[in-house]
């Protein structure tokens, strides 16, 4: 859930002179954390441990921190995900939900939390500690009245990662944690979050961003998709696709995935018969996606076909499949130890060339992160 500028009205209100830390004139106790741990992995090559060597691991805590007002979806998706590595893999984790003051907790949605841990009880070691967003007003009670800003820049000296969903980038900004790393939040703050945190390079078009030990996520449902990345690092690609399939994932979503989908997008002013046939390309891609194909499989003539689908998806037809097809591509790397060649065909390409060039051109990636 977005964020107002407004939220700028209240920094000032509460005499915050900086943006990049945007406590400290509120708890005058809280200064920058060294964040313990975070620090010393920022740069240090990814700690996923086999999924062999995983099920001899020591049990992981994970804190998922709540507040009045919490964005329902932001605290239930990487709940769920995490509660389904526990049955897929026993013992790999123990989740626990916390709050400023423990007990019921009401959601945006207007049902509550249950039994949640009061945030001061969550003493010792943290494996992952992630922060849910909200409405600006909850946001901001959390942060300053409640004081999860200042339990935030404390606890992470203790946890081995530190993430937020959404607009909980906000909640860790105020606890100093953002400063000089990169980061994502809900589209609609991204700009908001910029503004405030001069030190934050903001990734606008990500889905969800790792710096190190730090991770955030976009808007709402890509909590889910960083949950599940997560525990990927720790359990592995075949528990993580477990976890994926339980809960019905459409697909495993990578990190260079854009927040706002070009089927999304497209799909916004298309009428009933444009949003089946966009469906069904996802679905198609090895076939003849060729402007005359997709107009025989709409009933309409090829130049009328492409009048109304540019009209409708704000795209031309070639343009939509070539960035489909280039998202395919993305996951499938992510997902598989495929070679390139069969992912190519697999997603529709005449080419492994023309794949990476559809990738660069749509998604915006860069070679080092294709994996060539």
């Amino acid at each position: 859930m977005a964020i107002s500028p407004m939220l700028t009205t209240s920094i000032q209100r509460h005499n915050i002179a900086t943006p990049r830390l945007l406590l400290t004139s509120t708890i005058h106790h809280v200064h920058r954390p060294s964040l313990g741990c975070i620090t010393m992995s920022r740069h240090a090559k990814s700690a996923a441990v086999p999924a062999k060597a995983a099920a001899h691991a020591p049990c992981r805590e994970v804190v998922l921190l709540a507040f009045e007002g919490v964005e329902a979806i932001d605290i239930a998706a990487p709940a769920s995900a995490f509660s389904k590595a526990t049955l897929t893999a026993p013992g790999a984790y123990r989740v626990h939900t916390a709050s400023p003051r423990g007990g019921h907790v009401r959601t945006s949605a207007g049902f509550a939390v249950a039994d949640t841990v009061p945030m001061q009880a969550m003493g010792g070691l943290i494996d992952t500690l992630i922060v849910a967003g909200g409405e600006e007003d909850a946001l901001r009670r959390a942060i300053y009245e409640d004081g999860a800003g200042a339990w935030l820049a404390q606890a992470a000296q203790r946890s081995r990662r530190v993430a937020s969903v959404c607009t909980g980038a906000f909640a860790l900004a105020a606890a100093g944690l953002l400063e000089g790393c990169k980061a994502t939040t809900h589209i609609n703050a991204c700009d908001l979050l910029a503004q405030l945190c001069p030190g934050t390079q903001v990734q606008r078009d990500r889905i969800f961003v790792r710096d190190g030990a730090l991770w955030t996520s976009a808007g709402v449902t890509t909590g889910l998709d960083m949950a599940l990345a997560l525990i990927e690092e720790d359990l592995g690609r075949a528990v993580a696709m477990q976890i994926a399939r339980d809960l019905a994932v459409f697909t495993l979503r990578t990190d260079t995935t854009p927040q706002l989908s070009p089927v999304l997008l497209a799909q916004t002013d298309a009428s009933v018969r444009m949003r089946e046939l966009m469906a069904w390309i996802q679905g198609h891609l090895t076939q003849d996606l060729s402007v005359d194909a997709l107009a025989q499989r709409a009933h309409m003539s090829p130049r009328n076909f492409a009048r109304a689908f540019a009209a409708q998806a704000h795209c031309t037809p070639a343009r939509f499949v070539a960035q489909v097809r280039a998202q395919h591509a993305a996951a499938l790397l992510r997902q598989t130890d495929w070679p390139q060649e069969k992912i190519a065909t697999r997603s529709g390409f005449g080419s492994v060339d023309t794949m990476i060039r559809a990738m660069q051109q749509h998604l915006g990636l860069e070679l080092s992160l294709i994996h060539i």
